[in-house]
């Protein structure tokens, strides 16, 4: 395993992180560690690269990702930050570029997906927008009064 780690025979991968939380590293310790154990197990170096979804959406996706063999957008709670992983989200579908998107980018690939390839303008996650015109994610009933999201996923076996 130490050889693999310094060593890789298949060479390596940059991945880039982009999220709202990646000035706090450790909020993405469990992905980060995922992802280099992968990398092992398939002996191959993960470089990953954290970029900040509010940059993404202030500058632009191009010049942040154009380098980058994959794209992750991790969850994460508010709307602040989701307009440029929903770019970043873009960007990568339109570039061919392997996306893997964790809970919150799941939920905005399917926001960014419904906007620009379905053509439903404006559509978004009732979460940051109550009165959009074509809510395709929605809060689960039981949370719609909820006001602070956090541990507030449901978790576990359900039918």
């Amino acid at each position: 395993m130490c050889e693999r780690f310094k060593k890789p025979g298949k060479g390596s991968v940059k991945i880039g992180v982009v999220g709202k939380y990646v000035h706090l590293r450790d909020a993405y310790k469990s992905l980060h560690e995922s992802l280099v154990h992968a990398g092992l197990a398939n002996d191959c170096k993960v470089d990953l690269e954290y970029i900040d979804s509010e940059t993404v959406e202030s500058e632009g996706p191009e010049r942040l990702l154009a380098h980058l063999d994959a794209v992750l957008v991790p969850g994460g709670f508010g709307d602040r930050g989701t307009e440029g992983k929903i770019k970043a989200i873009g960007y990568a579908r339109e570039n061919v570029i392997p996306f893997f998107g964790i809970c919150l980018g799941m939920q905005l690939a399917v926001v960014e997906f419904a906007r620009n390839v379905a053509g439903l303008a404006g559509a978004n996650s009732t979460e940051f927008d109550r009165d959009t015109a074509y809510p395709v994610i929605d809060l689960l009933p039981e949370q719609r009064a909820l006001r602070n999201k956090g541990a507030t996923m449901r978790l576990g076996a359900f039918p």
